[in-house]
């Protein structure tokens, strides 16, 4: 081999190994059926009321050699049958519920964040700032309500 040859191999190489090291990949899609809402408080009368919940674990991992993320998160999404605007539908708490926990969860693993409990407080924090623009009285914290069989995702 030529001389320019090596050090074009040389520097190629080079290169490869400063990628791998640097890279982290993260992706995927929460899908909505994922948010399985069941009704935990029925709407008594004529005014606005009642609640839902869904349960999910969530695994948020980021793969990283200097910030690697591996987190179950425990996340209920909580939100009334209806509220002053119009009722709300499973379908439609279960398509923005998706959209947000996958937002959020590219802002958490493209984050610097290692700390599981950090990561997972983080990952809610978001999900609810993110509902909020689209769900009225939405609640998103660790799992509160008893006698609801949480969904996993990835599904194991």
């Amino acid at each position: 081999m030529k001389r320019g040859a090596w050090g074009r191999l040389l520097l190629l190489g080079t290169m490869v190994f400063l990628l791998d090291a640097c890279a982290t990949l993260s992706g995927g899609h929460i899908p909505p059926s994922t948010f399985e809402f069941h009704e935990i408080v029925s709407e008594p009368g004529p005014e606005p009321g009642g609640w839902k919940v869904a349960q999910v674990n969530i695994l948020l991992a980021r793969v990283s050699r200097r910030r690697p993320l591996d987190a179950w998160c425990d996340v209920e999404i909580g939100v009334p049958l209806a509220n002053w605007k119009r009722s709300v539908t499973d379908s439609f708490a279960q398509k923005k519920a998706s959209m947000a926990a996958d937002a959020a969860a590219q802002l958490v693993l493209g984050g610097p964040e290692t700390v599981t409990a950090l990561a997972c407080q983080q990952f809610r924090d978001e999900m609810l700032r993110l509902l909020r623009m689209s769900l009225p009285g939405v609640k998103v914290t660790k799992f509160a309500t008893r006698g609801i069989e949480p969904k996993t995702f990835p599904d194991d």
